[in-house]
């Protein structure tokens, strides 16, 4: 996935931590040779090159798929996955320090549209043989989950699993309520929050920006207008684990008002987000419980979130 993975194991029996490690890194390498849009043999690569309408997919590329669109459909589309073309288009403009041409946008920006593929049974169906998929919003956040879900398999189901900005948590540390986790904010103060069964994502943030033309744009991509985001919240969600949670944190960092923020979270009852804007954060719906202030043992380390 090209980015850091931490396993955190509370566990006596050192061999069985170990092999529930090496366990969750192996699930994480399988998804990553599925659904990565940097490997030309994935099998995200080799949908998106084919052409076809209709593809046979794996249970994991549909269940990935599936959960974007319900983000996708609650977010009107400020979540898409099928913003791939919109991205490669970013992408290369992001090097050359240049807006790209109406006319090339406006080209990609055709091809995007989560109304334009759904899952229909064991298949993959899109409406265009140019519509291309990116995972790049929810893939960490899957993949944390399912290491994690490796990880309790084999019998430590006290765990936390972070993929870049992306954590799993598993059952509370013996001697502890939960893992706690702090949230660097950008401007605003940081905080910390104890989660157990829980999953917790952050996105957004200005940290990675380009400058064209006098204007500061982020490295998100809107699908909303094909180009980096130029009003970017950092968002942290906190939810099931489930990856979801991934996506959201994506879809809430595009939001410019609180009102679309509280209208997204009602279609995810079980999810709440700290949004930071201006240098002022708000939990919404409400906030969650805060790390108590006793010193947890070296045992239960801090997790630093940090945006995408």
């Amino acid at each position: 996935m090209g980015v850091v993975v931490e396993i955190t194991i509370d566990e006596d029996d050192a061999d069985r931590a170990r092999a529930a490690a090496r366990a969750a890194q192996e699930e994480l390498d399988r998804l990553d040779a599925m659904l990565s849009d940097w490997k030309a043999s994935s099998e995200l690569s080799r949908f998106n090159a084919s052409g076809a309408l209709r593809v046979t997919a794996s249970a994991e590329m549909r269940e990935v798929l599936q959960r974007a669109l319900d983000v996708a459909r609650a977010s009107d589309g400020r979540f898409d996955p099928t913003v791939a073309p919109l991205v490669a288009l970013w992408r290369t403009i992001r090097r050359a320090g240049g807006l790209p041409p109406d006319q090339a946008l406006a080209t990609e920006r055709a091809r995007v549209g989560y109304g334009l593929v759904e899952v229909a049974g064991e298949d993959i169906v899109r409406r265009r043989p140019d519509v291309a998929l990116d995972f790049g919003g929810i893939g960490k956040g899957y993949g944390a989950v399912r290491a994690l879900a490796e990880i309790r398999r084999r019998g430590c189901p006290r765990a936390l699993v972070a993929v870049a900005g992306d954590l799993a948590a598993g059952d509370a540390p013996r001697g502890a309520p939960g893992w706690t986790v702090a949230i660097e904010g950008e401007r605003a103060a940081g905080e910390s929050i104890v989660v157990a069964n829980q999953a917790v994502s952050t996105s957004g943030g200005s940290a990675q920006w380009v400058e064209i033309e006098g204007v500061r744009y982020a490295h998100i991509v809107d699908p909303r207008t094909g180009l980096g985001a130029t009003d970017l919240a950092q968002v942290t969600v906190v939810g099931p684990l489930d990856a979801s949670v991934d996506a959201l944190g994506t879809a809430l960092a595009l939001c410019e008002r609180d009102e679309d923020v509280v209208r997204i979270l009602r279609a995810f009852p079980d999810h709440r987000a700290r949004v930071e804007r201006a240098g002022h954060a708000v939990w919404r719906p409400e906030r969650p419980e805060l790390a108590n202030s006793r010193r947890l043992t070296s045992s239960v380390p801090q997790s630093p979130l940090r945006g995408d």
